[in-house]
């Protein structure tokens, strides 16, 4: 009777640990294919920072206005900022905010 409950606690133990090894088999497997896609996706997001940056490169940026025949030879006035300070001075400013 003891050699039976002894026999079964080995049983038992030896399915639990094979149950074991299994998941963490399965999570070493996962863990492999998410940094595998990690990698991939951090080169895509290199690549598409190093593009953006050719394109919004000044030779890239006059070759596109060149191509889009956009007029650049009006001026612009430069966008002012309100302060604080600034505001109270103006007259009708109350309800705007920065």
């Amino acid at each position: 009777m003891r050699l039976c409950f002894v026999i079964a606690c080995m049983a038992g133990i030896g399915v639990g640990l094979v149950h074991l090894r299994k998941r963490e088999s399965i999570a070493r497997h996962e863990l492999l294919s998410l940094e595998t896609e990690h990698v991939i996706l951090r080169r895509t997001a290199q690549q598409q920072e190093s593009d953006l940056g050719y394109l919004t490169s000044p030779r890239q940026v006059a070759d596109r206005v060149r191509t889009m025949d956009i007029d650049t030879d009006r001026q612009m006035e430069p966008v002012r900022l309100a302060g604080p300070a600034e505001r109270r001075r103006l007259r009708n400013t109350q309800r705007i905010r920065n």
